[in-house]
């Protein structure tokens, strides 16, 4: 009979304590689903016996709010600001990896500088400057905002990748007469990949997930800010509060099941690289 280590037990006991801890907000979210707001308020933590969709109707048949909407404005800042955020970042990445002067040094202490500064300090003077402008309460302006904030992290990654990649493909390339941009995008690119899935996990999941920008700056209907209509100032609606949290979350999953081969690939890979 193998005998079993105390520090292989102790680790274990630290994985399942973890695992519960993350574990403990899905179930609390699964369970109230489908319980009315009586019950959640006085005993959250128990299994909906009998389960009801009473909250998942509300939702879907509320007069005030669209769903469908608030869908439709959620995917197009996601889809349309993960990508201009990541066509800008990885030309400028390969710019910064590739060239070694006076210039790429100033863009890249730039771009440290604003994985530096706090998101949220700067909203008064965006909004600010925004109305100045005429930018905000439409999706362009809120775009805007996002590819802004999410632009020097993805420079950072892109950079990191885009230096491990030998220089002598690039200068085959040439040779057979290939340009700038068509090695960006016919070599570097596919090699990136891992890193491109990544960036685009991490930078959607905050611009899906994200609440006060599009709330103060964008003055948007997301799926997030559907979560604050079913919160009032005396009273809230858990029931309601809580199908607005499935149906913000649930994309979010189907899309990291469907991408997490290459969401590991990108960290295990930026891991040996750094």
């Amino acid at each position: 009979m193998k005998k079993v280590k105390p520090k292989s037990v102790v680790l274990w006991a630290l994985l399942i304590a973890m695992v519960a801890v993350f574990a403990l907000p899905l179930y609390i979210t699964v369970v109230n689903i489908w319980k009315p707001t009586q019950q959640i308020s006085s005993s959250p933590m128990s299994l909906p016996i009998p389960p009801i969709a009473d909250n998942i109707m509300s939702v879907l048949n509320d007069p005030n709010v669209s769903i469908l909407s608030m869908y439709r404005n959620s995917v197009l800042i996601t889809v349309f600001g993960a990508g201009i955020c990541m066509f800008l970042s990885s030309l400028a990445a390969y710019y910064l990896a590739r060239e070694k002067n006076r210039l790429s040094k100033v863009l890249s202490l730039y771009f440290l500088f604003g994985l530096m500064v706090p998101y949220v300090i700067v909203y008064v003077p965006l909004v600010t400057m925004f109305n100045k402008v005429h930018l905000t309460g439409n999706l362009p302006g809120l775009i805007l905002v996002f590819v802004s904030g999410s632009i020097s992290f993805s420079v950072f990654m892109y950079q990191g990748f885009i230096g491990g990649i030998s220089e002598e493909l690039e200068e085959a390339a040439i040779i057979d007469g290939a340009g700038s941009f068509t090695i960006y995008a016919r070599i570097v690119m596919p090699l990136v990949k891992p890193c491109t899935t990544t960036i685009a996990i991490f930078i959607g999941l905050s611009m899906w997930n994200d609440f006060l920008t599009p709330l103060l700056i964008g003055q948007v209907k997301t799926i997030t800010v559907g979560i604050y209509t079913a919160i009032g100032p005396y009273a809230s609606d858990w029931g309601t509060v809580f199908a607005y949290v499935m149906f913000a979350t649930l994309p979010i999953v189907i899309l990291y099941l469907a991408a997490q081969k290459q969401f590991i690939s990108g960290l295990t890979t930026g891991a040996v690289k750094g």
